[in-house]
């Protein structure tokens, strides 16, 4: 799944709810410290359905919520910081965000996600070293299938090989909960 389909289906997700009472419950929560509170808080801020856009507030919210864990806000700060979101452009933040969205087993959404963008800026080397090896395990993890053939068409049998086996040994490492 592409970065940008991904948003569009947070977004999508979060545009059946936007009243005023809404935006007014999640504050409440969210000051209270509830994650997904944060979360859909800071997506409407970044969005700017039904509040006025305000990415230092999405920032605030998104970061509250990626603390405590939530996959989805992790993946959204890591869309801000790459897309310069009311902050500077930063792949390295952005792929320190990725990975952490990335690490969540199992996936709901957000931990693929975060491996697929993860996966785009190993492709690309923005924010971490270039490695169509890394690239691939990254799509594997994300099942993203386009992204998985775009990468092993460009690689040798033996990186394959290596890729599948870093794979492994990465979910071997990070279990399903």
């Amino acid at each position: 799944m592409s970065r940008v389909l991904a948003s569009v289906l947070l977004v999508s997700t979060f545009a059946q709810a936007q009243t005023a009472s809404d935006i007014a419950r999640w504050k409440s929560d969210a000051k209270r410290g509830n994650a997904d509170a944060q979360k859909w808080l800071g997506v409407a801020y970044e969005s700017g359905k039904g509040v006025q856009q305000d990415f230092l507030q999405a920032l605030k919210w998104l970061r509250e919520s990626a603390k405590q864990g939530d996959a989805d806000s992790q993946n959204m700060l890591g869309q801000m910081y790459e897309d310069a979101e009311g902050v500077p452009r930063d792949y390295v933040q952005a792929a320190k965000w990725y990975r952490a969205a990335c690490q969540h087993r199992p996936d709901y959404g957000g931990a693929g996600q975060g491996c697929n963008n993860l996966g785009l800026l190993y492709l690309d080397g923005k924010g971490v070293r270039r490695s169509r090896t890394e690239a691939y395990k990254f799509f594997k993890l994300s099942d993203s299938a386009s992204n998985l053939d775009l990468v092993k068409r460009t690689m040798t049998p033996a990186e394959v090989a290596e890729a599948e086996r870093q794979t492994e040994l990465w979910l071997a490492a990070h279990p399903e909960e």
